[in-house]
């Protein structure tokens, strides 16, 4: 098992908050985690960050909430029953709708570093909470530039 997830001081929360997103258009991600302790906490993570979040259970669970809603961008456990994040990858990266849109892979397997289709690879740690939301504010802003272009 992996170390356990800590929630971020107040102050830091709010700098996540301000430089994240705009509260009159707040970005949504899908969250796919079959863990639930983990979803939960990432789930809070997230929602205090400013985010939507639709969370799905396992990979079927998420395509099927990503048809029915739209989203900004994705974060998906590696390894979940009946589709892995992996395969929600590959699968949205062959789709007009997702294909554009930013992936993330979590993972508590250390030496796993690949990323498949996914735009970025993330070990599940203790600093795992400060990371996603630096990386999924990087990766909004860059997908809002080059829609803008």
């Amino acid at each position: 098992m992996f170390p356990p997830i800590f929630l971020r001081s107040e102050e830091r929360k709010d700098s996540f908050l301000t430089e994240n997103t705009d509260p009159n258009n707040p970005k949504t991600i899908l969250l796919a985690e079959d863990d639930r302790s983990i979803r939960r906490l990432l789930e809070v993570v997230l929602s205090h960050a400013g985010y939507i979040v639709i969370s799905a259970e396992d990979g079927a669970q998420a395509l099927q909430k990503a048809f029915e809603q739209p989203f900004d961008a994705a974060v998906l456990d590696a390894m979940m029953p009946n589709l892995s994040g992996y395969e929600l990858c590959r699968i949205f990266r062959g789709h007009p709708n997702f294909q554009h849109l930013p992936l993330i892979i979590l993972s508590g397997i250390e030496n796993e570093v690949t990323c498949g289709d996914a735009d970025v690879y993330l070990l599940k740690t203790s600093s795992m909470q400060d990371k996603l939301l630096e990386t999924l504010a990087a990766l909004l802003r860059r997908e809002k530039m080059q829609n803008s272009k």
